[in-house]
């Protein structure tokens, strides 16, 4: 690199009488050398080249690329657009030991989209039950507008039967003995929970000589389905509850059946609105039509100003989320609430940042009128990352 511009400058210093000379030199030389040699940079006391990110690999997929993207090394590099130190090896999450400043702001006030993870407030011992299990493993790289999920792609996904076994809503397995769902599927007429379902119309699927068969799970008769004590049925506030099964779910035994991540440490990544959030469900398609195969849409956040103003009768707080239809064009139905709404998050695995399906809602608020035709009104789910407090203590009833 010094070799670089110590010819680029001693040539531009040069008589002027080859003046034309040294332009074309400057030119071709320089933009040759800079493509043909990288730029070299250090980042975390290792080395790296300065590269584009849309062009490193190892960054290019990942939030934590939002903080360390400027490189001083880089700054004369050449390149314009987000430029980063990109390194090829595996990175090792290396924490921030330098205090963080915080201004506030003046301006009229301006909700944010951003939802990071919990970390203060929480009771230990319910964060090792929620720890204690391989959650969110990622198998791939009645939602309206959705497509069909893979087989064992969301083996977190519960279904909840009511009287004459229909199922009228959804959850998620957090742990081997409880279900996240919504308060307002909390009835008497609940009767059981279904795990490791896919195809309702049958009792065995099978894809590629990999066959799977659902299992159900009893309510405990000793503990009743857990209410938020915020819980308002009439405003949908705090619309958030946890359902214990009658035994222990094996997670050994039943591959096919795993719980989801909860937005808790070693999570490290917050929820951003150019995130893919994906809801999963076996709620109404469009046109209230059944729906067979567990559905998978695309959502985005949005700022809750959005729904402050579009839900003005109920109270709009940080226990909310505005989620926005995604790629795909994906609503919530009938039939999806208490589904679980989940993001590819970044964790750490002895030192190692690792990616992982978390979940950050549920639906509450999700449909109404218009279910299944295609709106740009976002709807309201329930944020769990808000009642992760009252989550790590009731699980240990």
């Amino acid at each position: 690199v010094l070799f670089k511009y110590f010819i680029c400058e001693a040539v531009a210093m040069a008589s002027v009488k080859n003046i034309f000379f040294n332009f074309l030199f400057i030119v071709f030389f320089c933009n040759w050398f800079e493509a043909v040699v990288p730029y070299l940079c250090k980042e975390n006391n290792r080395v790296g080249k300065c590269e584009l990110l849309e062009n490193c690999e190892s960054l290019k997929n990942t939030r934590l690329a939002a903080e360390v993207h400027f490189n001083a090394d880089c700054s004369r590099s050449g390149l314009t657009g987000t430029v980063v130190c990109c390194q090829t090896q595996r990175r090792r999450y290396v924490p921030k030991t330098t205090p963080r400043t915080t201004t506030r702001r003046t301006t009229t006030r301006r909700r944010t989209t951003t939802v990071s993870p919990q970390r203060v407030g929480l009771n230990p011992r319910g964060l090792e039950l929620l720890n204690n299990n391989n959650c969110g493993a990622i198998k791939n790289d009645r939602i309206a507008h959705a497509v069909n999920a893979v087989q064992g792609e969301f083996p977190w996904v519960a279904m909840l039967l009511y009287a004459e076994m229909k199922p009228l809503c959804g959850g998620s397995i957090i742990t081997d003995r409880y279900i996240l769902t919504a308060a307002h599927c909390i009835k008497p007429e609940l009767q059981r929970v279904r795990l490791g379902e896919h195809r309702i119309s049958t009792i065995r699927d099978c894809v590629s000589g990999v066959c799977q068969s659902f299992e159900e799970f009893g309510i405990d008769p000793y503990q009743k389905p857990q209410v938020h004590p915020n819980y308002r049925s009439l405003a949908n506030y705090k619309d958030i509850a946890l359902i214990k099964l009658d035994r222990t779910i094996d997670f050994a035994a039943h591959r096919h059946i795993k719980p989801v991540c909860l937005p808790i440490p070693p999570m490290i990544s917050p929820v951003l609105p150019s995130d893919d959030l994906i809801l999963a469900g076996w709620g109404l398609k469009e046109n209230d039509l059944p729906v067979d195969i567990l559905q998978k849409g695309v959502m985005k956040l949005e700022e809750l100003n959005r729904c402050e103003t579009l839900y003005s009768l109920y109270k709009v707080d940080d226990s909310r989320l505005c989620i926005q239809a995604g790629a795909n064009n994906s609503v919530s139905c009938r039939g999806d609430s208490g589904a679980p709404l989940f993001w590819k998050s970044e964790y750490i695995s002895n030192n190692y940042i690792l990616q992982r399906y978390t979940q950050i809602g549920l639906v509450s608020l999700g449909y109404g009128k218009e279910c299944g035709s295609l709106t740009s009104e976002p709807f309201m789910y329930e944020n769990v990352t808000d009642s992760l407090q009252w989550i790590t203590n009731a699980i240990l009833n």
